[in-house]
């Protein structure tokens, strides 16, 4: 949120999102840089796009591990514009992901049908006849390359974390210095919420809320708010995060983020 909190919300799917974000993984054992629609995902398979197509482009000049240089990378985006704009508008597709790695970037749409991939493809590249490209097709109705390559539930949370971490240091915040952190989680009953609670004030977490929602019809009505004193730099905040997420799967529950008061350093104060 803005102003003094920043808390680590869950993204909302939904069709057509500009919900956008990147990780890194390796495929094929080799590293890879995958942006991807995540707001989408709630809505997958959608029916009316069947058609899973491909255009893969050769990066001119990769560094050694295969992935893209700085300049090479802003040479590409109007590059993969180009591309995502006459594909969608020819073949009644949707970009949906983009991924770098191995020598060569590579965008995934899926659509009504390839139609006339081949001619859509060759057009957009005319601009950019230093690049070589191929492409291609296939009737992929539940959205495998998609859903192999959406993030797994621990690259989600460094992704949110790596937002709030974002907004935050915008505010001038030390993430190295020790403060309180607090984390909502939810679980569908009594019983669940409590030997979830238990392990956590185990391991030196404060209890600060329990609350039931009013509205019955949900599924995780039972909150639990904790808290605890930690820095939150990257690495140890995905780690507490990553660690609570499972516990909450663990006792049937979901984790919904941390909230933490912006602290500066003595000189910015």
């Amino acid at each position: 949120m803005a102003g003094p909190l920043a808390r680590a919300a869950r993204l909302k799917g939904r069709r057509l999102s500009d919900e956008w974000d990147f990780y890194f993984a390796r495929i094929n054992d080799a590293p890879a840089s995958i942006f991807i629609d995540l707001g989408i995902k709630a809505d997958v398979p959608l029916e009316k796009r069947p058609w899973l197509l491909w255009v893969w482009l050769q990066l001119k000049a990769p560094k050694p591990d295969g992935l893209a240089t700085n300049e090479e990378a802003a040479q590409l985006n109007p590059v993969g514009e180009a591309l995502a704009a006459v594909i969608s508008a020819t073949c009644g597709a949707q970009l949906v992901a983009r991924v770098t790695g191995s020598g060569r970037r590579e965008l995934y749409f899926y659509a009504t049908e390839p139609g006339e991939l081949q001619a859509a493809s060759a057009s957009a590249m005319k601009a950019f006849g230093d690049y070589r490209f191929e492409f291609g097709s296939t009737f992929q109705p539940d959205w495998d390359q998609y859903l192999t390559l959406f993030p797994s539930d621990s690259n989600l949370e460094r992704m949110h974390n790596r937002r709030v971490l974002q907004e935050l240091a915008q505010q001038g915040d030390v993430h190295e210095t020790p403060r309180k952190v607090e984390h909502w989680m939810h679980f569908a009953d009594e019983s669940t919420r409590t030997a979830c609670r238990d392990t956590l004030t185990a391991i030196e977490f404060a209890v600060e809320d329990e609350s039931v929602s009013d509205e019955e019809s949900e599924q995780l009505r039972y909150q639990l708010v904790v808290s605890r004193t930690d820095s939150v730099d990257s690495h140890t905040i995905n780690g507490i995060t990553i660690k609570l997420a499972r516990l909450a799967r663990e006792h049937d529950g979901a984790y919904e983020g941390w909230d933490c008061a912006v602290t500066r350093s003595v000189a910015a104060q």
